[in-house]
């Protein structure tokens, strides 16, 4: 609190201001008191400098202290406001703390307002430390969420650097197997990157919208297998899940491996094909469902069995692991995956 208070007195009677000026010396509130009785006066007041308190009378000559009230809330400043009246009841009492007033003293009992005048002086105060303290959090949010934005955006700009190498070294490989799988790992990385972007562009910083990223992935994948992919049908139907990165990276891993190994084995014997992608999520029970059906040549047995050394399925069967998921595979009759776990 500062030493001398600077009060604006809205009051058409001198001497009630007066005895109000008086009140507060009487209680040791040194003050500076400034008196005025119109609503144009009032909001010449407001502009010109900060005031500590506003103590207005409630019947005032072509206003009242519920439209003075309205005056100050109209400059957006919180400027503890209190009514003194000998003339309203109890109800229009109620109605102008209601309408925002801190307090409500009668004239007849002026004792009482320097005791509301340090009251609400004091919560004035702890108003305003409570802004600050937002304030610097929300500050210390902002910025952090700057510093995660930067960071998604490094990690994407590091694994394309990644995959362009892989790729430009794979120019150099002559061994066929050698190079394709070079870029089966070009692909992963890809998948993995675009995780990153979607976290840049999104408001949220570590959780995924599943949906929009599975099709933007699917797309990218049947560009890498473009020929393949004009004989082969995808068919979409995703939620729009959202997950926690730490499950949406393998999430995202386990398509791409699961639609790669489809464009690569599953329809080499057939002209045309079908790939049924679902992730729906039960918002009841927060499990998500992730299932890659396709309509080609089907699963080995050991593939089946996890006796294979098959790299894509080992690597499906750890990022299974990883997200704790459910993992059913069946294939006599095309490819069946299913993976269950919770979102």
């Amino acid at each position: 609190m500062r030493e001398r208070l600077k009060i604006l007195i809205i009051e058409d009677l001198p001497d009630d201001a007066e005895l109000v000026y008086l009140e507060l010396q009487k209680a040791g509130l040194e003050s500076e008191c400034t008196r005025v009785e119109t609503a144009a006066a009032l909001e010449k007041a407001l502009e010109s400098q900060d005031w500590d308190i506003i103590i207005s009378d409630y019947n005032l000559p072509g206003f009242d202290g519920l439209a003075a009230l309205e005056i100050l809330k109209n400059t957006g400043r919180d400027i503890p406001f209190i009514i003194v009246s000998g003339t309203v009841g109890e109800e229009t009492a109620v109605e102008a703390v209601l309408a925002g007033a801190q307090d409500y003293v009668m004239k007849d009992n002026l004792r009482r307002v320097p005791v509301a005048v340090r009251r609400e002086i004091q919560s004035h105060k702890l108003r305003e430390e409570k802004r600050e303290a937002e304030q610097q959090i929300r500050d210390s949010l902002e910025e952090k969420e700057v510093m995660l934005k930067e960071i998604h955006h490094r990690v994407k700009n590091n694994l394309a650097v990644i995959s362009a190498l892989l790729t430009l070294q794979s120019d150099y490989v002559k061994d066929e197997e050698a190079k394709e799988l070079f870029m089966e790992s070009v692909g992963r990385i890809k998948t993995m990157a675009l995780i990153h972007e979607k976290l840049y562009q999104s408001e949220m910083f570590a959780r995924v919208e599943m949906g929009d990223y599975i099709h933007q992935l699917v797309k990218t994948i049947q560009e890498t297998y473009d020929a393949t992919a004009k004989r082969i049908t995808v068919h979409l139907d995703c939620d729009n899940a959202v997950l926690d990165i730490t499950k949406a990276i393998p999430c995202g891993l386990i398509v791409n491996e699961l639609l790669t190994n489809a464009y690569k084995h599953a329809f080499r014997e057939k002209e045309s094909g079908n790939i049924h992608l679902k992730l729906k999520k039960d918002s009841e029970s927060d499990e998500c469902q992730l299932q890659v059906v396709d309509d080609g040549v089907g699963l080995p047995e050991e593939v089946i069995s996890g006796k294979s050394n098959n790299l894509g399925y080992n690597i499906i069967r750890g990022l299974a692991r990883q997200i704790s998921a459910d993992l059913h595979l069946t294939g006599h009759d095309g490819a069946h995956v299913l993976l269950k776990f919770k979102c």
